[in-house]
């Protein structure tokens, strides 16, 4: 039987036949008890585990990015209800944003997202594969993970907002990435909402934790992190902007602020991935208008926030920095350079309606692979963005 079960194995173990009642019955029986597929749970099925609602269902104004002589859209999305759950004897992962509970993996999904990460190795719309890696025991605790919890952009708008709406009543501990203590700016973001509220458990990505009390709050702003597809779309986009911007207020509260720095922002990228092969001649072009290059990673937070809140011009490529919009209060104007496979894409363009910044894209060719380098921004379709939004004639 063993031999037999192993030469089926790769035929069982993709994502084709998942659902199929007979290879999913093999693949658990040939892979207990570290590895199962399980069926899919939308959280909306899981009422009977809310404690508490935080938000109605309602609909959000999705704005795509505004580009050279194109009219400003956007689109209807829908918001689910939001509420706090618990959960008991489930298996989390803290680099997903699911919960595995019995027979049973319980998520939020947007149209086409994809969300193998963490314990889910593979998926289709019924039924994912979930491993048991290795694994620890936890009592209770608010988790404060998922998918993308070491990215600065999904830290910042997806998981730490939660702690403003967080009662801990329910908890006294939370959970997050352990990556958070490599990350000097996300333990201060950390301490800021947990300072005399909280013990903070820092999970390892590697393990796989049984929790017999987890508190989980689904989310009120949401990005999808990837697609079955591999695009990079508006679908699944929302935000709450009240409480975004309570959470920007908060943080802005509790940092000092640097004074004295320039107000025209060059987000100038180096020792990292997606950097252009001519921004340098972009930035030589914009220091005749006063621009300087800032290296944010070089930057503590209070630095950052402090560039971004007396901004008044920023410019630079598409990626986590432009999170640091939440900071913005002066107004600015803005060009971000975006690849052609992510138009569409509205985490930022909706962030700069929040927070006022007058927010615009240029695209440039990519050949599909968001993260390369070495690309090649047009120099002359550039110049005629800045000095339309300029005025300059």
């Amino acid at each position: 039987m063993a031999a037999v079960l192993n030469r089926l194995a790769p035929y069982i173990k993709s994502n084709e036949y998942l659902s199929n009642p007979i290879k999913k019955a093999l693949y658990n029986y040939f892979y207990r008890p570290n590895s199962k597929i399980i069926k899919i749970f939308d959280i909306d099925r899981c009422r009977q585990q809310a404690v508490q609602k935080i938000f109605e269902k309602s609909n959000f104004k999705n704005y795509l990015p505004k580009r050279l002589n194109t009219e400003e859209r956007c689109i209807e999305t829908d918001v689910p209800e939001v509420f706090i759950y618990q959960f008991e004897d489930a298996y989390i992962s803290i680099a997903s944003s699911a919960i595995w509970v019995k027979d049973h993996l319980i998520t939020y999904r947007s149209k086409g997202e994809r969300f193998n990460e963490g314990f889910v190795t593979a998926h289709n719309n019924m039924d994912a594969k979930v491993v048991l890696k290795e694994t620890e025991e936890l009592e209770e605790g608010f988790f404060l993970g998922g998918n993308g919890s070491w990215n600065w952009f999904h830290f910042m708008i997806e998981m730490m907002p939660k702690m403003m709406l967080f009662d801990e009543k329910y908890t006294r501990t939370i959970f997050v990435n352990e990556i958070v203590l490599k990350i000097p700016s996300m333990q201060t973001i950390l301490e800021i909402f947990t300072k005399n509220r909280f013990t903070v458990k820092y999970l390892n990505q590697d393990k796989t934790y049984f929790v017999k009390k987890v508190y989980y709050m689904n989310d009120f702003n949401h990005i999808q992190f990837n697609r079955f597809d591999g695009q990079i779309k508006a679908d699944g986009t929302f935000y709450n902007a009240e409480t975004i911007r309570r959470f920007s207020d908060k943080i802005i509260e509790n940092l000092p602020e640097k004074t004295g720095l320039p107000t025209k922002l060059f987000l100038y990228r180096k020792n990292t991935h997606r950097i252009a092969s001519n921004q340098d001649e972009i930035m030589d072009y914009l220091k005749e208008f006063g621009f300087v290059p800032v290296c944010l990673e070089e930057l503590s937070i209070d630095e950052q926030a402090s560039y971004f809140k007396n901004a008044e011009y920023i410019i630079g490529i598409s990626g986590a920095a432009w999170t640091n919009m939440i900071f913005c209060r002066n107004h600015p104007r803005a060009i971000s350079f975006v690849a052609e496979n992510a138009e569409s894409f509205t985490a930022f363009s909706n962030l700069g309606r929040i927070f006022d910044v007058d927010f615009h894209i240029q695209l440039y060719n990519n050949n599909g692979l968001h993260s390369d380098s070495n690309f090649i921004i047009n120099f002359e379709d550039f110049k005629e963005l800045f000095r339309n939004i300029n005025g300059i004639q």
